[in-house]
């Protein structure tokens, strides 16, 4: 994936292209030099995310996926009326920008399992010359004849659901509350953590921090970034692993 940076700070530029380099998470970081450089490398890169700041000029360029750079709390505020995915404060700091990053690169990678899911679809209607309703009852009903999988009744804000343990990729404390993230939606639990793995199973789930936990079939793999440890999902999201929670869940067990 690739980032398209422009600020009207061009030292703050330079620095949060630095930054973005260290970290190692984009295969290109391109620092634009002016509107029309950066719309010409947003329209080379269509899938790539945009740095940009929160002004008039700025915040219209070309990118589907794009993190707002400012310093005020207004400028945040008009930054997601613009559809900004994140909004970002210099001084730039690793885990600020971690978080950042992978929230937008979730949203991404849904956005491609449903373009994929969506095309495969037109491609079965076409294939055997039915409607989309049709070829959806027939593969509900295919999926009715099999084993029914484990599954746990979880309370959230809209009410009750079952979840298959092995289809959340991972769990993220916020608050008072848990963001579940499974294969096809986020479910929002108040709860606490260690509550939410006793009832979900906790052999299926991994802690990275006092906040985070992985689904370890979820995981692509753990790689050391500048001082510390990071959890990289197969969908590319990643997260910071501490020393408490990794000599306990990774280390131990040879990750």
């Amino acid at each position: 994936m690739v980032s398209l940076v422009f600020l009207q700070s061009a030292s703050k530029q330079a620095s949060l292209c630095k930054i973005l380099k260290q970290l190692n998470l984009f295969s290109h970081v391109f620092g634009a030099e002016s509107v029309g450089h950066c719309l010409a490398l947003a329209e080379k890169y269509p899938q790539s995310i945009g740095f940009y700041s929160v002004s008039k000029s700025c915040r219209n360029l070309a990118s589907k996926y794009w993190l707002a750079v400012g310093d005020k709390d207004e400028e945040a505020l008009l930054a997601f009326s613009h559809n900004a995915s994140g909004f970002i404060k210099p001084p730039f700091e690793e885990d600020q920008l971690i978080r950042a990053i992978g929230y937008v690169k979730s949203k991404f990678d849904c956005f491609e399992r449903d373009f994929q899911f969506n095309t495969m679809v037109k491609g079965l209607c076409k294939q055997y010359g039915v409607s989309k309703p049709a070829l959806i009852a027939t593969l509900r009903q295919q999926l009715s004849k099999t084993t029914k999988p484990n599954v746990v009744g979880i309370k959230t804000e809209n009410g009750w659901c079952c979840l298959n343990p092995a289809d959340i990729k991972w769990i993220e404390a916020a608050g008072d509350y848990m963001c579940v993230q499974t294969l096809s939606e986020c479910y929002v639990v108040r709860t606490t953590l260690c509550e939410l793995l006793k009832r979900l199973g906790e052999q299926h789930f991994k802690r990275c921090n006092r906040s985070v936990a992985v689904n370890g079939k979820h995981v692509a793999h753990l790689e050391q970034r500048l001082n510390h440890q990071i959890v990289v999902m197969q969908g590319g999201e990643i997260f910071k692993v501490t020393h408490k929670y990794y000599y306990q869940f990774w280390h131990t067990k040879g990750q």
